[in-house]
């Protein structure tokens, strides 16, 4: 009982912190979310783009924003296991160790979703009609909103435990972030890459990012032409499963957890 005590007094010891600086976060976030909207979302289909890929672009963006934040929450994890080593005031508190990397993982899964779920209305305002909310399944949204950013922060967790320091830093996005954003389905559907090729459709699955977005566009803009919905839910589910037990293992590894 002591230990889940502690577990929701550091929880509310993050939001306080991430409550701080909240607004000027979310501005800078904002921006860049506007730039990319504007320009992958309209002027893309003067190139060619068809009509209604802004709506599906900004479904996107909400969707991966806690995936661009990744690099940030491993780099200032690394920089504390090498450097002040603040997380082992934590591990001497009267709480497991186990669930010491549990709540980090769900820590940055919440500020994700609090930072992100405002760029719902705002992407909304940018597309005005090329987003009807009738397209919008209002109980699956909320699912795949919190698996997605459940994702986010426990795949985060995992990085850090197989990241040595911050060296390794460096061949993060190369390596990780943007093989798996850019094949993701980032700017295409899963059926667009099976209909290229069925082997370049199959091999992509085994990216759960494709599970992101699939999901998230499934349930805000109907199931028609996506991976489906209950599919999504269920690999994301595994991945996050996956991500956050081998975490544990690697990360009791390096800290040397009793």
């Amino acid at each position: 009982m002591g230990s889940w005590i502690v577990f929701f007094q550091l929880i509310k010891r993050d939001l306080s912190v991430f409550k701080r600086d909240f607004w000027q976060r979310f501005s800078d976030t904002a921006l860049l979310f506007i730039t990319n909207v504007l320009v992958f979302g309209y002027f893309l289909q003067q190139e060619g783009a068809p009509k209604g890929f802004a709506a599906f672009f900004v479904v996107g963006a909400v969707a991966s924003f806690g995936f661009t934040q990744i690099v940030g929450k491993v780099g200032i994890q690394l920089a504390d296991m090498g450097g002040d080593r603040t997380i082992f005031h934590t591990l001497i508190m009267p709480i497991r160790s186990n669930m010491v990397f549990y709540y980090i993982g769900l820590s940055w899964a919440i500020t994700s979703i609090l930072m992100s779920i405002l760029l719902f209305p705002l992407g909304k305002l940018i597309v005005l009609s090329e987003w009807s909310l009738d397209q919008i399944s209002w109980w699956r949204l909320p699912i795949v909103f919190v698996s997605a950013n459940l994702f986010f922060g426990y795949f985060a967790l995992w990085l850090t435990g197989i990241l040595n320091n911050m060296t390794d830093l460096n061949r993060l996005w190369f390596r990780y972030i943007a093989p798996m954003w850019l094949f993701g389905g980032y700017i295409y559907s899963w059926q667009s890459a099976y209909n290229m090729s069925p082997i370049v459709g199959y091999i992509s699955l085994i990216n759960p990012m494709i599970y992101v977005m699939e999901g998230m566009r499934a349930a805000a803009l109907g199931q028609a032409g996506y991976l489906p919905f209950w599919l999504s839910i269920v690999m994301l589910w595994v991945f996050i499963v996956l991500c956050a037990l081998h975490a544990k293992q690697k990360l009791k590894r390096k800290l040397d957890c009793i």
